[in-house]
């Protein structure tokens, strides 16, 4: 095991597998082959040929093709297609800020193939000259990645909330953090990468913020999400993503990039350079 493992875990794809979805002339997802065939009973909403998906002409508003998308997507949740259904709308329109063309429940987003965003809070603490990261442990019933290690705050990010506004709600579900304290986390980039999951296709991009706590602070999960938190050396929770499969797939990134922002991974390592390409892929 090592950093590059974990790098080329989330950057493992077969694009010739997949068929671009393009609305409004611009590709906002790519849908498995083998999936399309799902979609042939829909064509009221989708139009299918071999070289790509569409929306049929007539839907031509952010909300019409909302609702006729999440129609065909909540009849694939019956069918057991997509699992997992939260309720919780995605913004789809191929890059960060928009425009956005409709949006979709979350669970949905990688049978569409449509990049999904989220953020992810390194909570940590000064020790003198070192830094130590709070570390969470996923509960054993989270239907991703039970029971493996996790950042100390993190979330997909839906319609209807800034950036700051979600770090700052799920700061206080995920671990207890008051807003007074949530709202001095800093935006320090984002973490991007592709990958394939049962369901399709994960083109990621995960917002990064920093937020320091004071050295008594203790985080306590108020939403069952969590089921413990530790406080790590920086250094040890980079040993962990180098030696083990603990942590989740991706937060194993966002520990990386933690490591090299704040010196625990120098760039003296043999694979520096490889390390800030991988993640942002």
């Amino acid at each position: 095991m090592s950093v590059l493992d974990h790098i080329a875990r989330c950057n493992t794809h077969d694009m010739a597998a997949y068929t671009p979805f393009i609305v409004d002339g611009r590709t906002v997802g790519h849908i498995r082959r083998r999936n399309m065939a799902r979609l042939e009973g829909f064509a009221d909403v989708f139009t299918l040929n071999a070289d790509s998906v569409g929306l049929v002409d007539g839907l031509n508003s952010y909300e019409d093709r909302t609702v006729a998308v999440g129609r065909v997507l909540r009849s694939l949740a019956d069918d057991g297609v997509i699992t997992g259904w939260r309720d919780e709308a995605y913004p789809v329109g191929g890059q960060w800020g928009g425009p956005y063309v409709f949006e979709i429940e979350r669970a949905a987003a990688a049978f569409l193939g449509c990049r999904a965003y989220g953020v992810h809070v390194n909570g940590f603490v000064r020790d003198g000259n070192d830094v130590k990261l709070w570390i969470a442990t996923r509960a054993d019933d989270r239907p991703v990645c039970p029971g493996q290690l996790d950042n100390m705050i993190a979330g997909g990010q839906p319609v209807g909330l800034t950036l700051k506004g979600n770090v700052i709600k799920e700061a206080g579900e995920e671990a207890g953090v008051p807003e007074h304290l949530a709202r001095a986390a800093i935006p320090v980039g984002a973490i991007t990468y592709t990958m394939e999951n049962d369901l399709g296709l994960k083109p990621d991009m995960m917002f990064c913020w920093d937020l320091e706590l004071p050295a008594d602070f203790q985080p306590v999960n108020t939403d069952g999400e969590v089921a413990e938190f530790r406080l790590l050396p920086a250094a040890r929770a980079l040993e962990i993503v180098e030696d083990t499969d603990d942590f989740k797939f991706n937060c194993n990134l966002v520990v990386i990039d933690f490591c090299i922002r704040h010196g625990v991974m120098p760039p003296e390592h043999p694979d520096y350079e490889v390390i800030l390409k991988g993640l942002r892929s």
